[in-house]
């Protein structure tokens, strides 16, 4: 019996992971509107809500640093139902209204570890699961499914606290959109538990510790997680903090158009994943974050006191734009690269590595504008935020490009790998021997495993 069992993916196993990173990514995000109305329900102060906000931040870190390697010992369904179940413990806790705040903050904690938990073991069973014709599909549907779950998770909220409140929002409005969170993670989970359990034949054993990056791969790694950290800081001020921007620049603000220019940005985020594709990995990270530069200049133009109300609006929405279409290229393209040179082997761990910038992008902007802000006002803070953002953008932009021809080299010898992989896989449909399996080449072998 080999000591790596190739197994192969299938469709149905690709959409189920969809609907894992749609769902987890959707809870997590889930309580971002209702944040005001907490506030004002439990008293809380500015820093309270802060330090509630960062409370996810800081626990998801942790999670995907030290648990991220689990889904390559324990297989990807155990791991995928550990996070969902944690997930749902914390989007319960929401629902029981008498342990207050401090149940505000264990639900926080709860739901980062599993997002944590679940976000590598997610991703590798779709890469997993991509056809051989088109081996790009599981990295950018998992994007695509992030993406469109961090978007969906407040129009939830949103749309069922609305629909429940009736004449003002009372208790059981707050509640509601918790309800039908864990109805969906219910189901998510029923899905995973179809999955066939493959347990994977190998000598690791599992503790948490530090993922490791390949040497090889490791300025691929870097400039992708770079990309990434900076594509998801301008998507996060766009979620955390545009209401309060358009409130100051409009006249007449209104929660529809703040959330008509949110939902831009996540839209077309996801809309600009279909056409990534057709790029290279590194040249949608540079187009991408060349966009990005565009949309934070846009969006430090709309706060300019001379501008009338009309021309503000216009200047937020083309920045929206541009951020939007800049963060999918360049959050598929660290994807994609980063897929293209893992081992196997060390495919959830590493993406957890990845994810770390990610989420760490994600939760920079409410908390570094929130630090600011202590000295001087929300919008100044914001300005000074965006401006900073800006510079680190037009600073990295030409690196992508600047470290093309060592990225060459390690993708040659990828590709040589994978044909050399594609060759002992033929071998092995012909040849039904214990020898076939025991190849020399270490680096195939590792690619031939594949756990879920």
């Amino acid at each position: 019996m080999p000591e790596y069992a190739r197994i192969r993916g299938s469709r149905r196993q690709l959409w189920i992971g969809a609907a894992v990173l749609f769902t987890l990514a959707a809870a997590a995000n889930l309580a971002s509107p209702l944040y005001p109305l907490f506030q004002q329900s439990y008293s809380m102060s500015d820093s309270t809500m802060t330090a509630l906000y960062a409370t996810y931040v800081i626990s998801c870190l942790p999670s995907l640093l030290l648990f991220g390697s689990a889904a390559d010992v324990f297989g990807r369904k155990p791991v995928l139902l550990a996070s969902i179940v944690c997930v749902g413990v914390g989007t319960a806790l929401f629902v029981v209204g008498s342990i207050g705040v401090s149940g505000l903050f264990a639900g926080r904690v709860f739901t980062g570890i599993g997002l944590g938990l679940g976000t590598g073991a997610g991703i590798a069973l779709m890469v997993e699961a991509s056809p051989a014709s088109r081996p790009w599909l599981g990295s950018t549907v998992a994007t695509m499914s992030f993406v469109l779950g961090t978007g969906a998770g407040p129009i939830i909220a949103g749309a069922v606290a609305e629909a429940t409140s009736g004449d003002g929002i009372s208790a059981g409005a707050l509640t509601a959109p918790f309800w039908v969170m864990i109805g969906l993670l219910i189901i998510t989970a029923a899905l995973v538990a179809t999955l066939r359990l493959h347990k994977p034949i190998t000598r690791q054993r599992w503790r948490p510790t530090w993922p490791s990056v390949p040497g090889p791969m490791r300025s691929s790694f870097n400039i992708a997680a770079v990309t990434g950290l900076l594509g998801w800081a301008a998507l996060g001020l766009f979620l955390a903090l545009l209401p309060s921007m358009t409130g100051s620049v409009l006249p007449e603000p209104s929660t529809l158009t703040s959330g008509l220019i949110v939902g831009s940005v996540l839209v077309i985020s996801a809309a600009s994943q279909f056409v990534a594709p057709r790029l290279q990995p590194r040249a949608a990270q540079t187009i991408g974050l060349t966009l990005m530069g565009l949309g934070a200049a846009l969006l430090l133009s709309s706060n300019l006191p001379s501008l009338g109300a009309a021309t503000a609006l216009v200047l937020m929405a083309a920045a929206a734009v541009a951020t939007g279409a800049g963060h999918g290229l360049s959050y598929w393209g660290a994807n994609r690269e980063t897929d293209l040179l893992t081992p196997s082997r060390q495919r959830a761990g590493i993406t957890a590595a990845l994810y770390l910038a990610f989420y760490a992008g994600a939760g920079l902007p409410a908390i570094v504008v929130g630090a600011i802000a202590i000295g001087t006002s929300l919008i100044d803070a914001i300005m000074i935020f965006t401006l900073v953002l800006l510079l680190a953008v037009i600073v990295f932009i030409p690196v992508p490009s600047l470290a093309l021809t060592t990225i060459r080299r390690s993708r040659a010898e990828a590709a040589a790998a994978l044909d050399s992989r594609a060759e002992e896989n033929a071998a092995l449909d012909t040849t039904a021997t214990r020898s076939a399996w025991e190849t020399p080449n270490r680096f195939a072998a590792s690619q031939d495993y594949h756990s879920y």
